[in-house]
């Protein structure tokens, strides 16, 4: 199981921080580039659905393969991950999309800047998860 714990685990965790990375500095940067604000704005909107699942599954495939390796530790950070997640995408983005639909433009800035430091927050601790993975650590 620890060969295919490996596997699973890195395959997952390099899918997850491929995936947020492109997210956050080419797609998101290029359609605000590329299209007119408004419909920028609402092509953006529809994505972070689909951003979120896919951080979600990612998150899961990489802490399934850290379990089967042997690594509840770095598993563990990883269902953190999946957890915030899961409230960003089920609590967090509606109140936002509520905020933004109900003129209330501070009190967005403000909750969007969070988002955005807690998805930074998540990417700097996938990186770390995927850094001791590669370099052996913390193997059970």
């Amino acid at each position: 199981m620890h060969t295919s714990g490996s596997i699973i685990a890195l395959l997952g965790l390099a899918c997850l921080f491929g995936g947020m990375v492109f997210f956050g500095t080419i797609m998101t940067p290029l359609v605000f580039t590329k299209l007119p604000p408004e419909t920028a704005g609402l092509f953006i909107r529809a994505t972070f659905p689909r951003y979120y699942l896919y951080v979600t599954i990612t998150a899961a495939i990489a802490a399934l393969g850290l379990l089967l390796r042997g690594n509840p530790p770095l598993a563990l950070i990883l269902a953190l991950v999946l957890v915030l997640t899961l409230w960003l995408w089920q609590e967090w983005l509606p109140h936002l999309n509520t905020l933004r639909d109900t003129g209330q433009l501070a009190a967005f800035a403000r909750g969007h800047r969070l988002s955005v430091w807690l998805n930074g927050a998540q990417l700097l601790a996938v990186l770390a998860v995927l850094i001791a993975v590669a370099r052996g650590w913390g193997r059970g």
